[in-house]
Parts: C-alpha cells; structure tokens; sequence
C-alpha cells in the first residue's frame, strides 16, 4: 500500500472522531464555532504530514546517492553472461540396406559358356579349395578338400543345397559342368565366423560332348577346375561397432553361386596296361610286386594267372558267386636258401568279373583286364581288381604249351633242343637266390618261356625241388600229359 493510502486512512479516522463529538455536542450552543477548530486541526496535521513526508524521501534519496559514491569499483557486480545453448542431440542415421552383386546363375555355368569369375570377398561367405592343384588321368578321378567360410560380422540366412558342384574350363571356356539338382537341404542360419567343409570329387570327364549323352574322358592337358556352392541369401545383419547386432534385413538379397578361386587341373595321359603274366609257384614276388606297381600309378592290369589248385596248391581260389572271387596265396613257411621277401609271408586277390578258365583238371587260369588297387585286410596285403569294360573274355588266350611239350619229349636216347635248354635253365634258377622280383636271370628266363604257361609253372616247380635238396620230380608230365596221350 502506498503513503498516500496512509494519509488518507488516519485523515478518515479523525473525521470519524470528530463527528462523533459533533454528535454527541450538537445540543450544545457554539456549534460553528466548534467545527471551524476543527476543520483548522485537520488542515494543520494534513500540511504537518506532507513536511515530513518530503523530507523523509529526500534523506532516502540521498543515502542512496551516497552509497552509489561510496561502493567500492571491484565489488560491482559483473554483467550476466548469457546462459550456453545446449548442444542438439545427435540424430542416428538409418542402418544402410546391404547390397551384394549380381549372382551367377546356372544358366552361366552351362557348357561352353565362359568361365566364371571368383566371387572373392564380395560377400559374407567364401569358398576354397585346400590344394594348390590337382592331377588326374584320364577317365579317373580325383578329391579335394573344400571349405565355405562365413564373416564374423554378420548374421546370414540362407536356402542351402546339396555339395559337390564345379565346372572345369579350359582356355576360358567351359568344358565340363557338374552342377547338383537345383534342390535346397532347408535353411541355413550359420553362426558367424563358422565354417563347412567338404570333399570335392572331381572326375575326368566332360559333360559337354554334344554327340554323347554320356561323359566322356577329357583328353589329356592342362584344365582348371572351379568349386561352386549355392547362396540364395535371404537374410542379413551386420555386427555394430558398440558390439550389438543391427536389424536383419530380408527378402531376396542375394540370389546365386558361390565360385572359388580356380585350381590347376592336369589330365596326364591313360598309363598302359601293365601285363601280369605268370604261373604261380614258390616264389610269387614278381606278381605281387608287378600288382603293387600298378596300384600306385592307377594303370590298368591284364591278368594271365596260371596255378595248380588240386595237388599241392600254392594259391587257392574261391568263388563267391556273380563273379566274385577271393585269391589267396599262402605263406611260405620256409624259402631257405633262397632269400625271403614279403610275398612270402602271403597276400589275397580280391576279384570282382574277369574269368577262370579250368585246364587239364588240376590246373586254373585267371584272365581279365582290371583296374587295380591295393589295400590291407587283417594285416594281409589285398589287391582289389575291378574287371574293365570288355575285360572278361569267354575264350582262353592261346597259348605255346601243346608245341612246348611235344617239343620236350624225347624217344630213347635222344633229346631235343628243348629238353637241354629246359635243363639248362633249370640249373641256372636254382642256383640264384634272389628274389624273382630283383633277378634279372629270372626274368630273362621267364621271358622264354611264359609263352608255355603250364610248362612254366613245371620248370619252377622243378627248380625248387633241385634248389632244397637235389630231387627231382615228374612235374614236366604233369603240365604236358594230355599233349603226349
């Protein structure tokens, strides 16, 4: 309230007082004269106020000055700074969509199209071939190790298929394309960084003969070879840099093959068929050694076994049925002096087609022309034949045997050239100890008379008996009897 308020305030309490006693006077006689003193009073302490009031805010003013004056200069107070703008808060930018390049369809890895470029690190998953190169013959076959490898910052999904696809180009183009049924195995969610692997089998072989509806052997020469994997990617999300996962777009992101870098490819040329020609006696090193040979260059094999399978077998023979049949040459106890070597210790012959010819009744014959391969079963050294096509003939090979034997047999005291060239080679065997793998004498004569497989087989059997204690037997008449009838 202001002092103007005040004044007017007591100004009306004093009137009230004042016509209260004019009231309470009014009987009583000088009443002007009582007014005007009062009227007189109240315009006496109305101009008394006003002094005072006057001089009351001019003593205000001027402390006010005074102090102004008198304030010290460093305790003035500061002009206030304006108050700082906070700063805006950062705006978070969208998440950019994944984009992956154009995928390589099947229609790009058909024959005699050109040869696919490596999808590299141009997406989240990448495959690789665990060997610098490859060699293989023709019409064989060859594996390779091979891995999908998926980042580690990121999330995939994907349709998976079956493994096992590759083309094979040669001079840029397409010769060769084995690509699985267009199938998928169910969906596929990796955990990042994971991997897969697999074997590769890769045959030598071209799909693109356009006269064959059957692969035929590539020829010989210098290929490369391609390893694919199908990624129809359905599903992403990348790793974000405060470790947590973004959201996971979707939708056809990726729609194609996956293509490894290309691996070298040598075709070598078919060896030639290594010949197994022999008659089975004592010493079997030269077959077994001959079949181990071919076993590690993957050549094929004619066989051309002949063996007594009644009287004193060194080799028997079973028959499993449906062409089947298991050989099994038995251990040589004792060789002395003759120098001991692994066939001796005994091996098998698994035998899937070719055919056994029966002779003379004691005598077997194994014809046929095989791949080989060499395995172990219960310790034994196992060779496994599997017949070749057009390897099974339905007619024994001729051989020098009628003609040998005639040859051989003498009237009286006469003898012929075969006679002491038989002698002579007889000797000339028992008397070296080498294994027939390592003698070059036995080769020599093997090579004379292999022709006369039966009268082989007499001669060696007459050999050993000579080389252990100097007997002789009748071996001769067994191998040529029914020529002499």
């Amino acid at each position: 309230m202001s002092a103007t308020d005040h004044r007017s305030s007591n100004h009306d309490d004093e009137l009230s007082r004042a016509l209260r006693d004019l009231v309470d006077d009014a009987s009583l006689p000088g009443l002007d004269t009582h007014l005007d003193v009062v009227r007189g009073r109240t315009r006496r302490r109305r101009a008394a106020k006003k002094v005072a009031l006057g001089a009351t805010t001019l003593c205000v003013a001027g402390a006010l000055g005074v102090a102004a004056i008198a304030l010290p200069q460093d305790v003035r107070p500061e002009p206030i700074a304006p108050a700082e703008s906070p700063s805006p808060t950062p705006s978070v930018s969208p998440e950019p969509i994944p984009t992956f390049p154009a995928g390589i369809d099947a229609a790009a890895l058909a024959c005699l199209q050109p040869a696919p470029t490596p999808t590299g690190d141009d997406l989240p998953a990448h495959l690789s071939v665990g060997v610098p190169d490859l060699t293989v013959q023709t019409a064989g076959s060859a594996t390779a190790p091979t891995l999908l490898r998926f980042d580690g910052d990121a999330r995939l999904r994907y349709a998976d298929s079956a493994t096992g696809a590759y083309v094979v180009a040669q001079g840029g183009v397409i010769v060769s394309s084995a690509l699985p049924a267009a199938e998928t195995t169910g969906e596929a969610t990796p955990a990042p960084g994971s991997s897969a692997a697999w074997e590769l089998d890769l045959a030598s072989s071209a799909s693109c003969d356009p006269t064959s509806t059957q692969p035929s052997p590539l020829p010989a020469g210098d290929y490369e070879v391609f390893a694919l994997h199908r990624f129809p990617l359905t599903g992403y999300s990348a790793l974000q840099a405060d470790g947590t996962w973004g959201e996971e777009t979707t939708g056809a992101l990726f729609d194609g093959w996956l293509v490894a870098d290309p691996v070298p490819l040598t075709i070598a040329p078919e060896p030639d068929p290594v010949e197994v020609r022999d008659a089975l006696v004592d010493d079997t090193s030269m077959v077994f050694e001959t079949l181990r040979g071919a076993s590690s260059t993957g050549a094929p094999v004619t066989v051309d076994l002949t063996f007594e399978s009644v009287i004193d077998p060194i080799a028997q023979l079973v028959d499993k049925g449906n062409g089947n049949r298991t050989l099994t040459v038995l251990r040589n106890s004792d060789v002395a002096p003759r120098e001991r070597t692994t066939s001796d210790d005994g091996w098998k012959v698994e035998v899937h087609g070719g055919t056994v010819f029966a002779e003379a009744e004691i005598f077997s014959r194994l014809v046929g022309s095989y791949a080989v391969t060499m395995t172990s079963s219960a310790g034994v050294p196992t060779f496994v034949l599997d017949v070749l096509d057009g390897g099974t003939p339905n007619i024994a090979p001729a051989t020098a045997d009628r003609e040998v034997c005639k040859a051989f047999k003498t009237d009286g005291n006469t003898t012929s050239s075969v006679y002491d060239a038989f002698l002579a080679d007889l000797y000339t065997l028992a008397a070296d100890l080498r294994p027939a793998s390592s003698s070059p004498i036995h080769k020599e004569i093997r090579s004379r008379w292999i022709d006369a497989p039966r009268f082989w087989w007499a001669l060696q059997s007459h050999e050993v008996l000579v080389r252990n204690d100097g007997a002789a037997g009748d071996f001769v008449n067994t191998a040529c009897g029914e020529y002499w009838g």
